[in-house]
């Protein structure tokens, strides 16, 4: 059984995908972040699989990819997306699973 490790942060912009990088290639794990939201052409899951050079991790697609660079509630409302909570399911590894929360811990 693998055993998930969830990144926050106090905000956007405090460094939680580079640790998340670091552990990844540390620990030779999956990356996931479930939602992205904003610049959807050089996404925290691209930045991470450029940083990490272990063949082993695999990354995950977003359940979510949102155009708005907000938070992902703040984001989906102005792209009129609902975000269904059941939707958003871990990928089945058996590697440990690095999951990139987005923003802050008080985003929605």
């Amino acid at each position: 059984m693998s055993r998930n490790i969830f990144i926050a942060g106090t905000g956007t912009d405090v460094g939680k995908t580079i640790v998340a990088a670091i552990i990844t290639q540390k620990l030779e794990a999956d990356y996931w972040k479930p939602i992205q939201a904003g610049n959807l052409y050089d996404t925290d899951t691209m930045t991470v699989q450029r940083l990490v050079s272990n063949a082993i991790s695999s990354f995950h697609h977003e359940t979510y990819r949102l155009q708005v660079p907000a938070s992902p509630h703040d984001a989906a409302s102005q792209e009129e997306i609902r975000i269904d909570e059941d939707v958003i399911k871990p990928p089945q590894t058996d590697q440990a699973l690095i999951i990139e929360g987005a923003g802050g811990l008080m985003v929605p």
